[in-house]
């Protein structure tokens, strides 16, 4: 079982890491006459890119078939899919990685689709053998499994449980992508199909699709673009810097294009696009803005096979959810990858509950003072809130009894109001804070008062507030530690006065 964040190296991910960044070289066929939406489909694809994709050698990791399994074939509960297909010797044939033949090269993938344009989110993925299963990252319980499998070049038996019970998001879908091995591609243009039989155990139905995937001439227009943050110390924290690499994957050389970065969503602006085409006779072009969009031209550049172009974008305005779609186009077809660059911003607000708290003018006794701390997200992008310090004032006649707290998050408990030496009280309420939300806590201070000791002058002063002078009212002071999810470190002051009864 494997997370996002470790896939697997294997030559075949090379395939599925990069896909949105490519144009869609293959043709889909669809299993069924319903929608994309609420059925199986079946797609294939070729990396044209890939080492060894173009040549006499086999070609492993290049082809693949995507079955996809919509959460409507299930809504809310599981069901077996059964993939029985034969390859095309020749032409292609299925990779084994076991000797055993318990595993087809190639993952299981869940996604959720956002919509908005936005690309699918992927949750979890794993390989396919015979012990592999995929877990529900929050939950930890398991949304699909490798039921049975069998596997030899010439043919694939492969059963899998998908469950949308825990899970279930309308727009939520597996992705089985199946490797397999191309002998000798060659450098011309070549078509390949794929003919499964598909049965989903809880349907009367079987599906026999017919797909085909195109390879296209070494010699085609091809480029692999990327991105990468750049850190820039010191600089405004709207502002972003990323590097746009286009790589020349075609055996012709690569001219008469242009680069452009887009923002595609959110506020940001691009404020300068620049590229250095002087390495392939071509000259330093840049754009300034700032814009939504800024394009550059090649110029005389002219890019040979397995060179890479470098240009810098900067943005502005940085604020929420940011995508910037980095694309080279030549002739009529674009290549591109999006950068993504969320800043959320979260403000904090404080405030007492009580306008005033009344003190008798003598005796021992208790009195209470509350406050609140609000943590809101202004933003689309998820953020956190901070950890605290709080440093209450305590005047003369005053003793500070305890500290409570509503509202924060679960993990402060009741031991955590422990006073530290100097009075203060440290928590860690940091926590994540969804766009567009915010969470308040109210803390509560008990002081014991001996109001024989409390001076004239000592009433006069907790009987006014003065932000600028703690010593004045009873004073709480909130310590913000600050965070990477949009909270800024700072220092919030609360003041209630305190009146003195029958005065």
């Amino acid at each position: 079982m494997h997370f996002p964040s470790s896939p697997p190296a294997r030559p075949w991910r090379r395939l599925l890491r990069i896909a949105l960044a490519l144009p869609l070289l293959a043709a889909a066929a669809v299993a069924a006459p319903a929608s994309a939406d609420t059925d199986i489909t079946v797609e294939g694809l070729y990396h044209t890119a890939g080492a060894g994709c173009h040549g006499s050698g086999n070609a492993e990791g290049c082809l693949s078939w995507r079955v996809r399994i919509p959460s409507a074939i299930a809504p809310k509960s599981s069901t077996n899919v059964t993939i029985e297909a034969d390859s095309v010797p020749g032409q292609w044939t299925w990779t084994c990685p076991s000797q055993s033949g318990d595993e087809v090269a190639g993952t299981s993938s869940f996604y959720i689709d956002n919509g908005g344009g936005e690309p699918p989110s992927l949750m979890a993925d794993s390989e396919l053998s015979s012990t592999s299963e995929l877990y529900n990252p929050l939950l930890h319980e398991s949304i699909g499994s490798v039921r049975a499998v069998s596997c030899t070049p010439e043919h694939l038996s492969l059963t899998y449980e998908v469950n949308f019970y825990t899970y279930w998001d309308k727009s939520s879908y597996f992705d089985l992508d199946l490797g397999t091995t191309v002998p000798a591609p060659g450098a011309d243009t070549r078509s390949y199909h794929f003919t499964p039989t598909i049965e989903v155990s809880t349907r009367n139905q079987i599906l026999r699709p017919t797909v085909n995937a195109h390879k296209p001439a070494a010699s085609a227009a091809h480029a692999t673009v990327s991105v990468e943050n750049v850190r820039v110390d010191g600089a405004a924290k709207d502002t972003s810097r990323f590097t746009m690499t286009a790589r020349n994957d075609s055996t012709t050389p690569l001219s008469d294009f242009t680069i452009s970065a887009s923002r595609t969503r959110g506020q940001a602006q691009v404020t300068a696009l620049t590229c250095d085409l002087t390495t392939f006779g071509g000259k330093v072009v840049s754009a300034t803005g700032p814009a939504e969009n800024l394009t550059v031209s090649s110029g005389q550049a002219k890019v040979p096979q397995g060179k890479d172009i470098t240009c810098q974008v900067d943005l502005t305005g940085v604020t929420g959810r940011n995508t910037v779609k980095a694309a080279l186009t030549t002739g009529n077809q674009t290549f591109s990858s999006d950068y993504t660059k969320d800043r959320p911003v979260v403000e904090v607000s404080t405030h007492p509950t009580d306008l005033l708290v009344e003190a008798a003018p003598t005796g021992t006794y208790e009195v209470e003072v509350g406050y609140t701390v609000t943590f809101t997200n202004t933003t689309d992008a998820d953020g956190s809130g901070s950890d605290i310090v709080l440093r209450p004032q305590v005047p003369a006649g005053f003793t500070l009894k305890s500290v409570t707290g509503t509202g924060t998050p679960w993990w402060v408990g009741p031991d955590s109001y422990a006073l530290q030496d100097d009075g203060s009280l440290s928590l860690r309420t940091g926590d994540s804070l969804n766009a567009h939300s915010s969470t308040t806590m109210t803390f509560t201070n008990i002081y014991e008062v001996n109001a024989e000791t409390v001076t004239e002058e000592g009433w006069k002063a907790l009987g006014t507030c003065d932000p600028k002078d703690p010593s004045k009212g009873l004073t709480m002071q909130i310590d913000l530690a600050g965070s990477e999810g949009g909270t800024e470190a700072g220092t919030h002051s609360i003041c209630t006065p305190v009146t003195r009864t029958g005065n």
